[in-house]
């Protein structure tokens, strides 16, 4: 008798992670008009991770510039991490403003690629704006940009985020939110009338792929980082969302991601090749790419080839390289970036204490820093 108590708390826990419903409007949207993301029955304390991905069209070596106004985050994200990303650039520069301060983060990227992780509590409130400029790789014709955020949610369970499109003109923008490791939303939208940059079909929810085009078509999809790709033969697109290391093997470390690939639950006919991009000077006895079912990492066999290691996978699902936790790992090389704060012409008489030094910007230097998931696309 004692297991019944533990069984209705079990059933009442996934009944309120069933009962969330997100979704996102307008189904197309223009420069200068707004887009809504509407919250519903989202739990206290619930793993909340949204993921923003914008794609634009732009010309080789030009400059650019996109802007998110008038920002609404209307909850708060406790032990929460941002990361942000452009992608198809070779200098940035990001811009963002509450009330009358701005923060400015400027950097080069690296083959193409530039991205930040920050650890914030992200607190509620309007951000006047976050913007995007610098300039594009001489090679590209598109800019992408990626904002993710994961937090534990608290504050209202209905709610609404909102913010207000300018500077894109063509493109598209997709939208992923996973709440509690389920996704809740997964939406596609074209910018300026223009078909979705990707060619994938625009979905708030999920289903598994039950046929698959030709061969010859194969895919290539690549996070917005660059750190991991998947090839598959597969209609519409693939998109990587970072989550937490959580459950992790004792013994072992995360060398890259967790990863979770949206949509989920969706099936790979014929099945899709997973490549992670193994960070330089790390040791490879005993690297893995593995899988996350439940609280388990299982190691798949894996393949290592050119600085790589990869793996072949049935399924959307949550990856990651994983190795030995007694093996040393080199870090990463990372870019330079260069933070200014420049203060407002009235003198400041009182600064409020913070966590961080940019901890009344947490969110919008979070938008700020990428809007949005990239989703590579090579034939």
């Amino acid at each position: 008798m004692k297991t019944l108590p533990l069984l209705i708390f079990l059933l009442l826990i996934v009944a309120s992670a069933a009962a969330v419903t997100i979704t996102e409007r307008p189904d197309t949207i223009g420069n200068g008009q707004p887009m809504y993301i509407t919250i519903q029955d989202l739990p206290e304390s619930a793993s909340f991770s949204l993921l923003v991905e914008s794609s634009s069209v732009v010309e080789p070596g030009s400059e650019f510039r996109f802007q998110m106004s008038q920002f609404v985050m209307p909850f708060s994200l406790r032990k929460s991490s941002v990361t942000a990303t452009l992608s198809g650039t070779s200098q940035n520069t990001l811009e963002v403003m509450k009330e009358s301060t701005i923060v400015t983060v400027s950097g080069k990227s690296v083959d193409g690629h530039f991205s930040t992780t920050k650890t914030y509590d992200i607190t509620r409130g309007t951000y006047d704006y976050f913007r995007l400029s610098g300039t594009s790789l001489p090679t590209s014709r598109s800019i992408s940009a990626q904002l993710q955020v994961t937090g534990t949610k608290q504050g209202p369970d209905d709610s609404e985020i909102s913010f207000v499109v300018e500077g894109l003109t063509t493109g598209s923008i997709t939208t992923a939110v996973v709440v509690d490791g389920r996704q809740v939303l997964y939406k596609t939208i074209p910018v300026g009338g223009s078909p979705p940059s990707r060619g994938g079909p625009s979905t708030s929810g999920s289903s598994p792929s039950t046929t698959a085009p030709p061969p010859e078509q194969w895919t290539t999809f690549t996070s917005a980082d660059g750190q991991v790709s998947i090839t598959l033969s597969q209609a519409g697109s693939v998109g990587f969302l970072k989550v937490p290391a959580d459950h992790v093997t004792p013994g072992m470390k995360v060398i890259s991601g967790p990863y979770s690939l949206v949509p989920q639950n969706t099936t790979y006919l014929p099945k899709a090749t997973l490549q992670f991009q193994i960070p330089p000077g790390t040791h490879l006895g005993g690297l893995a790419v593995a899988s996350l079912t439940g609280d388990t990492w299982t190691p798949l066999g894996s393949k290592f080839e050119n600085s790589t290691m990869s793996a072949t996978i049935g399924s959307s699902g949550t990856y990651a390289l994983l190795g030995p936790d007694a093996t040393p790992a080199t870090t990463v090389p990372t870019t330079t970036i260069t933070t200014t704060v420049p203060t407002t012409t009235a003198p400041s008489t009182t600064v409020p204490p913070t966590k961080t030094g940019l901890e009344p910007f947490t969110l919008i230097f979070a938008i700020g820093t990428g809007c949005a998931v990239m989703l590579v696309k090579k034939r």
